[in-house]
């Protein structure tokens, strides 16, 4: 009887285990990431007040550039973001980052946009670059003296675009992409920090104008197009999986084993 409850034990801790280790992995593979922004910041088709908001990776397998942004609790879903892969050739920070799109210092009485263009996680020099509405592109284009990444059309399955500030399309391909990595401009000021975890206390946050890195400014990048062959289908859902009916059905069977060999016995 000793061994039977000591195998069903075994069985059940096996499952937690497993189950633990998968929790922690999941929270770096989907890039769990806390901002906090000083002042109202813009994304494709919704507007963040200031405050303290927690990034995402959707738990897609076919496309790892869904994001979503929560409120800091992650009890309300603010958005769901389709973006690109986004290659850059700097030195990866060792903190969350986002960067905006600028408006050129030479451009009079221009005020800063806070539209974010670009997505780092730490480590990472791969970024995820938010595909905005055709309408809000051409808008920041014009304000940004950039091209901005959008689709041709409003249809969701429209081919990814850039649009400059005549309104002027150019394709995403791969050659752009690495010819533009290397002509990011500087920012002049931090806009906002990343929170730290939730037993850590948020740094202060400065006005935002420029991209962040932590509490350093860093180089906030010219428009770089990307590779339309690692851009997945954005209509793809996430998908969502747990180990929950696994650990039940691993509970019954060794309660189950156990009654039949007590019974064997008897």
């Amino acid at each position: 009887m000793n061994s039977i409850r000591k195998v069903a034990l075994a069985c059940m801790t096996a499952a937690m285990v497993t189950m633990s280790v998968n929790a922690q992995a999941q929270g770096t593979a989907n890039q769990d990431t806390f901002f906090t922004f000083s002042q109202a910041v813009e994304l494709p088709k919704t507007t963040l007040p200031a405050g303290t908001y927690f990034f995402q990776l959707a738990d897609s397998a076919s496309n790892r550039h869904i994001v979503k942004v929560m409120s800091q609790d992650r009890k309300q879903l603010l958005a769901t973001l389709m973006a690109i892969p986004y290659y850059s050739n700097d030195r990866p920070s060792d903190k969350p980052e986002v960067r905006f799109l600028e408006v050129p210092a030479s451009t009079a009485s221009a005020s800063p946009t806070n539209a974010i263009k670009i997505w780092f996680y730490p480590g990472n020099s791969t970024g995820h670059e938010f595909i905005w509405p055709r309408e809000k592109a051409m808008a920041l284009a014009r304000a940004t003296n950039q091209s901005v990444l959008t689709t041709k059309t409003d249809a969701d399955d429209s081919e990814l675009t850039r649009v400059d500030s005549a309104g002027v399309e150019a394709s995403v391909s791969a050659e752009s992409t690495q010819a533009s990595a290397a002509v990011e401009t500087p920012a002049t000021e931090p806009v906002a920090q990343p929170a730290p975890a939730r037993e850590t206390q948020p740094e202060p946050a400065r006005e935002p104008v420029g991209a962040i890195s932590g509490s350093d400014a860093t180089p906030a990048p010219a428009p770089m197009p990307e590779r339309t062959a690692d851009a997945a289908p954005r209509q793809d859902l996430p998908h969502t999986a747990g180990f929950l009916p696994l650990l039940a059905l691993m509970g019954v069977g060794s309660l189950a084993g156990s009654r039949m060999l007590r019974r064997a016995r008897q």
